[in-house]
C-alpha cells in the first residue's frame, strides 16, 4: 500500500444522500478509496438501509424518509462518532451544515477540523432558501472550504459578500485503474450484437431538459440519412426524455437509438469501450460553466475521441486545439450535425491521437491527485 504520509488522519465526508439511489456519489466513494490508498482512514456517511458498498461507507437510516429527523439523528452521531474515533477531519456538503450544531462546540476540544465541501451550485431549480444561510454559517464556523472549481467559489463567496479565510479547489477526478481503454467485459452479448459494425456515439448520465441531450438528438435525427449506420448509445435513468422528444418532434430514429438503464459504476468503462466517439453536449448555461463535468474525465481515461460544447468548464480541461476533440457551439442548432460530420469523417486520425486524453487524467484529474490536495489541505489549516 502507497503510504502518502507519515502520519495518518482520520476523515469524514458526510452526504444527506441515499448511497444506492445516487450515482454521482460514486465520486466520494473513489476519493476516500484514494485517501485510504494513502494510507488515511477515510470513510464516507450516507443513508441507505443495507450497506452493499464495503468498509469504507457508514450508512444511517432515515426516520420517517425526512430529511429533518435525519439531520437531528445526525447531530447527535457526530459528536459521538469523532470523539470517539479520534476523527481529524469532518467534510460536508452544504445539506448538512445545520447537523453539524453540536460538533462545533466540540471541535476545537478535540481537535476536530470542520470543512464545507461544494461540489455543485444549484442547477435547474430555484436557489434553496436556506442554501446562503448555511454557507454563511460555514464561512464563520467552518475551519475551511472545498470547492469543485474557482467559479464554484466565487459563485459562494459573491453570494455570501464574503470570502472564505481557508479554501482549496479539486475537480472531479477518475480512478484510472477503473476506466482503462482496453476493458471489455461485463458487457451482455446482445448490446455487443446492436453495437457491432455500427458508428457508435456515447452518453451517459443524467438527463434533463437543460444538458443539451436534445442537441444530439435533433443531431442524428438530421444526418442519419448520411450514416445510416450511426448508433447513439445513452445510459441513464432518465432515457424517458428521450423517447418522449422524439415523439414530440416525430424523430424516427428506433434504428439509431439504444438506451440503456444505469450500470454499476465498475461496469461503465466496459460500455464507454463500445463508443466510437463520446459527447457532453452541455449548454451555455451559468451553473455548467463553472463546473467540473465528471463524465468528460471518464472519456478521456477511457482514450475516446469527444465532442465538446465549448464552454468554459471543458476548456478548463482540454485545449481547444486538441488533436481528438471537436468542439461545437451549443447556440448554434446546425453546428452539431456539422461536428458529429466532421469528427467521422476524421475518425481515425481522432482515435490514434485520444491516448493524449489519458494523459491529461494521469497528470491532472486522478482521484489519487485530489486525495492528496485535500489531505494537504487538512493538514494546513
Amino acid at each position: 500500500m502507497l503510504i502518502y504520509c507519515e502520519m495518518y488522519m482520520n476523515i469524514i465526508f458526510i452526504r444527506d444522500v441515499f448511497i444506492s439511489k445516487t450515482h454521482h456519489v460514486n465520486c466520494e466513494i473513489q476519493l476516500v478509496k484514494a485517501l485510504n490508498m494513502l494510507g488515511h482512514k477515510a470513510k464516507l456517511v450516507g443513508i441507505d438501509d443495507q450497506n452493499k458498498f464495503g468498509e469504507e461507507i457508514i450508512l444511517l437510516k432515515c426516520p420517517f424518509g425526512k430529511r429533518r429527523y435525519f439531520l437531528l439523528k445526525l447531530s447527535i452521531f457526530l459528536p459521538v462518532y469523532c470523539v470517539l474515533k479520534k476523527i481529524d477531519a469532518v467534510i460536508v456538503d452544504q445539506h448538512i451544515i445545520p447537523a453539524t450544531i453540536f460538533l462545533l462546540i466540540i471541535k476545537k476540544i478535540f481537535s476536530i477540523k470542520v470543512i464545507l465541501d461544494v461540489r455543485s451550485i444549484p442547477v435547474e431549480i430555484d436557489l434553496p432558501w436556506d442554501y446562503k444561510l448555511s454557507c454563511k454559517l460555514a464561512n464563520k464556523f467552518f475551519d475551511g472550504a472545498t470547492f469543485i472549481t474557482s467559479g464554484t467559489r466565487s459563485y459562494v463567496e459573491n453570494l455570501i459578500q464574503s470570502k472564505f479565510k481557508n479554501s482549496v479547489l479539486f475537480p472531479s477526478a477518475v480512478n484510472p485503474s477503473i476506466f482503462y481503454p482496453s476493458i471489455t467485459n461485463n458487457i451482455p452479448s446482445e448490446i455487443k450484437a446492436k453495437a457491432k459494425d455500427r458508428i457508435t456515439i456515447f452518453y451517459h448520465g443524467t438527463i434533463s431538459p437543460n444538458r443539451g441531450i436534445n442537441l444530439i438528438i435533433d443531431a442524428i435525427n438530421h444526418i442519419k440519412n448520411i450514416f445510416p449506420n450511426l448508433l447513439f448509445i445513452s445510459i441513464s435513468d432518465n432515457n424517458k426524455f428521450i423517447s418522449d422528444y422524439c415523439e414530440s418532434k416525430n424523430y424516427k430514429l428506433n434504428e439509431n437509438l439504444l438506451l440503456l438503464d444505469i450500470v454499476q459504476h465498475e461496469k461503465l468503462a466496459s460500455y464507454i469501450h463500445l463508443a466510437d466517439i463520446c459527447i457532453v453536449p452541455l449548454p451555455r448555461i451559468f451553473w455548467w460553466e463553472i463546473s467540473s463535468p465528471l463524465k468528460l474525465m471518464e472519456y478521456l481515461a477511457m482514450e475516446k475521441p469527444i465532442i465538446l460544447s465549448d464552454i468554459k468548464a471543458h476548456l478548463e480541461v482540454v485545449p481547444r486545439d486538441s488533436d481528438f476533440v471537436n468542439y461545437f457551439n451549443p447556440d448554434d442548432e446546425n453546428d452539431l450535425s456539422k461536428k458529429i460530420i466532421d469528427t467521422i469523417s476524421n475518425l481515425h486520425f481522432l482515435k490514434n491521437n485520444a491516448r493524449n486524453g489519458r494523459e491529461i487524467v494521469n497528470k491532472k484529474y486522478t482521484w489519487e491527485i485530489q486525495a492528496k490536495v485535500i489531505a494537504d489541505f487538512i493538514k494546513r489549516i
